[in-house]
């Protein structure tokens, strides 16, 4: 049995994907730890100022970059185990037969069709 290579190179996509967010999330919560700490032991006010609103928004992109994480774990699942849907059996209808009841054909007296290819 052969790998679809598409699987192959999504699945190759989704690991080089999350490593990156994982790196960018780790990265992120290393930056909010050392901002934190260093404007606990600042003593200038503006530099204490500062370091806070580096760590503020050191942690809105983290929020931003786990909901990215998050969605495309979600994603790749729903794509691996899609959701399995009951199947209704419809009741058997003859289509021709209908089609008949709903077409009638005039009756000629004579078949041209079937003289279309004798004439001349």
């Amino acid at each position: 049995m052969e790998i679809d290579p598409r699987s192959r190179t999504r699945l190759v996509n989704f690991i080089v994907t999350v490593v990156f967010l994982v790196g960018i999330v780790g990265g992120l919560f290393v930056l909010i730890v050392m901002a934190s700490r260093a404007g606990a032991s600042a003593e200038n006010a503006a530099m204490r100022k500062i370091l806070a609103r580096f760590a503020w928004v050191s942690l809105v992109v983290l929020s931003f970059a786990i909901v990215l994480l998050f969605w495309a774990v979600m994603r790749f699942y729903r794509e691996r185990h899609p959701p399995r849907r009951e199947r209704t059996h419809t009741p058997y209808v003859d289509a021709w037969s209908l089609a008949g009841k709903r077409f009638k054909l005039e009756d000629d007296e004579q078949e041209d069709w079937a003289d279309s290819g004798e004439s001349g």
